[in-house]
């Protein structure tokens, strides 16, 4: 499909096609995340497309240079209420769990990109609503579902999705702990010293002391004996999931961008500390520690040495993406949100399958919708309070 429009040419390709593409844009889009990078997204799409239909737009201006790149799919759904086909963004989905994902549009062009895209959206049937998650609020696809609401005359549900810890990291890691309080302080080379007196420890740079390969069974058997220990399942144990990091960690160890630790006593990894290097943020994916070393609070140990090797190295952001585990919240006072943006098409059919899909969603999440968030969000902290009474 080829069309024009304005000043933008829009043509649909495959994904996989766009590598020197999608290499030229990147610098200039909106987003700068790892997980907008060209080694996270085509990975993604080569294990995860399944039977889902690519719908991937390249634009460009009309000297031919690339103006965005917006890669989507739409999916077919079994829900308990019926069968729904949504229009979802690359990425999103399997329990990959990215955080910031986008569109690749430069600042101030997603107006003109919005608009050259109206006419394949609207003459698209093939899905009934869509669905784009794991943004930021200011992200390039966001403020073209904004566009689109206007517009097309759509409805847009805009809901937060995730809550994302961060560090701004400082020029030493002694600035860093002056950052934090006494008690952290104490704490935090109390088990340094007393992990490397009594255990004895070895880091091991995956990459470079240790096979991808074998880290990752390391990484997959870890976090299984961490997730199990407090009674939950882990995402390491599915073999989709396993090999897609594993093909991801093998690429990114090839560009540099791969940044995995294992910690080794006599001779056998006990914690494991994941994540990617994307310019000069590090984005900490996955730790994985035997609980039987729990009392030496490896994980707590191992943020701390993988902190201030960053800052030696001279990264400046320590990203601890979504979650709002109560560790994260000692390391750092600093957040972002993620949101997911729905936009609901002005037919019958559509609106049908928005609500088909909302109360085929976990109890919950059903409830929230009936109720509306503020009103549910109410509800959840006036319950929060009555058990913290009653407790």
């Amino acid at each position: 499909m080829n069309s024009v429009h304005g000043r933008l040419s829009v043509e649909r390709v495959p994904l996989l096609s766009l590598r020197e593409e999608w290499s030229a844009l990147a610098a200039r889009a909106r987003t700068q995340s790892f997980f907008v990078s060209w080694a996270f997204i085509s990975t993604w799409w080569e294990h995860f497309r399944r039977r889902r239909e690519g719908r991937v737009f390249l634009l460009r201006e009309p000297s031919g240079s690339v103006a965005a790149i917006v890669p989507l799919y739409v999916e077919e759904c079994a829900l308990r209420f019926g069968t729904v086909r949504v229009l979802r963004n690359v990425g999103f989905s399997d329990v990959v769990n990215p955080d910031f994902l986008d569109v690749l549009v430069p600042p101030g062009r997603e107006d003109a990109v919005a608009d050259a895209l109206m006419p394949a959206l609207r003459e698209d049937t093939s899905w009934e609503y869509a669905e784009f998650s794991e943004l930021a609020s200011d992200s390039s696809l966001a403020r073209m579902a904004q566009r689109w609401e206007r517009v097309l005359g759509a409805e847009l549900r805009i809901v937060r999705r995730g809550v994302c810890p961060y560090i701004t990291l400082p020029e030493s890691y002694e600035d860093f702990l002056r950052s934090r309080n006494a008690h952290f302080r104490h704490q935090l080379r109390r088990y340094r010293r007393k992990i490397e007196r009594e255990l004895g420890v070895v880091w091991k740079r995956v990459g470079e002391d240790a096979k991808v390969g074998d880290a990752m069974v390391a990484l997959t058997r870890l976090h299984q004996e961490r997730m199990e220990a407090t009674g939950r399942g882990g995402n390491f144990a599915k073999r989709d999931y396993f090999a897609f990091h594993r093909e991801l960690a093998e690429r990114l160890q090839q560009s540099g961008e791969l940044y995995f630790w294992l910690l080794y006593v006599e001779g056998t990894p006990i914690a494991s500390h994941y994540g990617f290097l994307k310019d000069d943020v590090y984005f900490g994916y996955q730790m994985g520690f035997s609980p039987r070393y729990h009392k030496w609070s490896p994980g707590h140990y191992m943020t701390g040495v993988v902190l201030e090797k960053l800052i030696a190295q001279g990264v400046r952001e320590m990203n601890l993406l979504r979650g709002t585990d109560r560790w994260k919240y000692r390391w750092t006072d600093q957040a972002r949100e993620t949101i997911t943006c729905s936009m609901i098409r002005p037919a019958w059919r559509s609106r049908s399958a928005f609500v088909r899909a909302s109360l085929s969603a976990s109890p919950p999440l059903a409830l929230r919708f009936i109720m509306g968030r503020d009103s549910f969000e109410e509800l959840r902290d006036a319950w929060k309070r009555a058990r913290t009474i009653t407790s």
